[in-house]
């Protein structure tokens, strides 16, 4: 019995001498790497193009008017159902009375940029907006628009993205070939032999 603790002992120790220096091997390496922290906000990081953050609604550049038409596509297509539109109809065409969402519980799945027919919502290139209270995250009509104005936009708006998930057109047909060819001399020849 004695003899077996024994062997159980110094198999032991043997497995922690070789586990202990592979540990610290590790962490002598990372003690002399850069560190890879960005110190935010002090510096920023680069963002990858299709980087999806915060949703913002736009204006159209030439007019000036809200894109917003009040649709509600984006309501009715929403998961988690954070978004909350009323329309308001106008001669001309419509827009959004009401426009609210809740930043909060958003899944930032991007549904809502890819049905809107307009661009009127969009996804920024940023996150920047964190608080100690979640009614802060609560934004409006107004709010949206200044995040708009305020962060770049991301690479995509509802027709891009539609226009990039459409299938390809088939090639058109090419021009009908001849309609009558030229008609033979005489009876066509029985298969296997010559004319009678």
């Amino acid at each position: 019995m004695a003899k077996r603790l024994g062997e159980n002992f110094w198999g032991d120790f043997f497995r922690l001498c070789v586990a202990v220096p592979r540990a610290m091997k590790v962490t002598l390496i990372n003690l002399f790497r850069r560190p890879v922290t960005v110190h935010y906000p002090d510096k920023t990081r680069n963002y990858p193009d299709r980087y999806r953050g915060l949703l913002a609604l736009t204006y159209d550049k030439e007019t000036g008017e809200e894109n917003c038409i009040g649709c509600r596509l984006c309501e009715y297509i929403c998961p988690p159902q954070v978004i909350k539109v009323e329309m308001l109809k106008a001669e001309k065409r419509n827009f959004a009375k009401v426009f609210t969402l809740e930043l909060y519980a958003c899944e930032f799945c991007e549904l809502c940029v890819q049905v809107c027919p307009t661009d009127a919502i969009i996804m920024m290139k940023s996150f920047d907006m964190s608080t100690a209270d979640r009614r802060e995250l609560l934004l409006d009509k107004d709010r949206l628009h200044q995040i708009g104005l305020q962060f770049e936009p991301s690479w995509a708006t509802g027709n891009l993205l539609r226009d990039m998930q459409t299938p390809p057109k088939a090639p058109k047909a090419e021009a009908a070939e001849p309609a009558a060819r030229p008609a033979a001399a005489g009876p066509a020849p029985k298969a296997g032999g010559a004319a009678e």
